[in-house]
């Protein structure tokens, strides 16, 4: 009998080894972080040894874990490449999409049927879920919002966020002018950080706000603005359609980008070995692309016809 650690453990290490960090592996093979911890744990007793130094901000290998890691990338990119050889060839027509469902809902799914159509008989798997279940495999592509993206794997940025203040149109009926509504309810995404840097690069002076509500769902915030509970920033591409159809209307043009994107992650060997994920990575590109096009040439349009809407309703008051 052979000597050897779990190949869960191994994966488990070779993973934070690559991403130099717990979390990063966690993400990447769809577990938790106290799971990955776990592994690694049971790697280091069977060894008897450490194979990672704790930091603040990650791990750093130790000399020992930097000759497993070495042995690992060389033994699971020899077992990938096998495992490409010989699956079956229909396997390379399944992509494994992992995706926030607030992406999913404004980028991918208005018009995935025209990649569908493009590329027949290809199943594409769109899982919202952190977890992995039963039937639910692991996951060829993640489409990540990050500072930075996970090293060692191939990355691509998607969208850079262009965030602007939106509310109801029923909210203006209480207001005085769209400024006053700055400092009513503000609705946030997992904290504060987004309208505080918002206020502080649009030059205005603004008092504190009324309310602050804070979600860590972007499909409940958007119901409750349309709903007239409060201003919230949310990227102007999502919501281009519920502005033109006047659902919403701008508080204020200015935009605040942050510093965190979309990334299309994925192993560098897929866009090889499954042209797939290729196409749909292109596809994406395009279909992003084709709506900041279609967005600056409405922006205008779309701006005068939400002003022309507050003044209609301040007169009605």
């Amino acid at each position: 009998m052979r000597d050897l650690p779990s190949l869960k453990s191994l994966r488990a290490f070779e993973a934070a080894a690559r991403n130099g960090s717990l979390t990063a592996a966690a993400d990447e093979l769809c577990i938790g972080q106290g799971a990955i911890s776990h592994q690694i744990r049971i790697l280091e007793e069977h060894l008897g040894l450490r194979v990672f130094v704790r930091k603040q901000h990650g791990v750093e290998l130790t000399p020992e874990g930097g000759l497993l890691y070495a042995s690992c990338q060389r033994a699971f990119d020899d077992l990938e490449g096998v495992v490409q050889h010989i699956r079956p060839r229909t396997s390379g027509k399944i992509l494994r999409v992992r995706v926030g469902p607030f992406f999913s809902m404004k980028v991918i799914a208005p018009r995935i049927s025209e990649f569908l159509a493009a590329n027949p008989g290809v199943q594409l798997h769109l899982s919202h879920l952190e977890t992995m279940t039963a039937g639910t495999g692991p996951a060829d592509v993640i489409i990540d919002y990050c500072l930075q993206p996970p090293a060692g794997r191939f990355s691509r940025r998607l969208l850079r966020e262009r965030l602007v203040p939106v509310y109801g149109r029923v909210l203006f009926q209480n207001a005085e002018d769209r400024l006053a509504l700055l400092s009513g309810n503000r609705l946030h995404y997992r904290g504060l950080q987004e309208w505080q840097s918002w206020i502080a690069s649009s030059g205005l002076a603004l008092p504190r706000s009324r309310q602050d509500l804070i979600f860590d769902d972007q499909h409940i915030i958007l119901e409750a603005v349309k709903e007239g509970q409060g201003v919230a920033l949310i990227d102007r591409t999502m919501v281009e359609h519920e502005l033109k159809s006047g659902q919403i209307c701008l508080a204020h043009e200015h935009f605040y980008e942050p510093p965190e994107t979309y990334q299309f992650v994925c192993q560098e060997e897929l866009l090889r070995t499954k042209p797939v994920t290729k196409s749909f990575l292109n596809w994406l590109i395009a279909e992003i692309e084709e709506r900041e096009r279609q967005l600056a040439g409405s922006r205008n349009s779309t701006d005068e016809a939400n002003l022309r809407l507050s003044h209609a309703s301040r007169s009605a008051q």
